[in-house]
């Protein structure tokens, strides 16, 4: 992609107010190359548009993951399957900010032992 190398760590001295500034022109760019006006290979960062609107709408609107799920996952048919695509969403951009709950980063090689058996 095209970051400055020191991107990443400009990201984990951000406020919240910058962050969500962020957020929100990513989801403007996200519905400019929606709407043809944008050439996708110019976006930046790495969540989709849904996510972007999930973790705005918990950050800045303080919904809880039960009404972003209603929102934004209503083709889900239970509730906490909407309540856990709001949160998986959340986390995804959570994740750009290097503060994402969830592991991302495959262990390197070498610390895998000999006996696992998916080697």
């Amino acid at each position: 992609m095209n970051k400055p190398k020191d991107a990443e760590a400009q990201k984990d001295s951000w406020s919240k107010a910058d962050e969500i500034r962020w957020v929100e022109c990513r989801i403007r760019e996200r519905e400019a190359i929606a709407a043809g006006k944008m050439p996708d290979f110019d976006k930046k960062g790495d969540s989709n548009l849904v996510d972007y609107r999930a973790w705005l709408l918990h950050e800045r609107d303080v919904l809880s993951f039960q009404k972003i799920g209603k929102l934004l996952f209503s083709n889900c048919a239970e509730p906490d399957n909407q309540k856990m695509r709001a949160d998986r969403a959340h986390d995804h951009v959570e994740g750009e900010f290097h503060r994402g709950r969830r592991k991302r980063v495959a262990k390197p090689v070498s610390q895998i032992p000999l006996s696992d058996p998916f080697i």
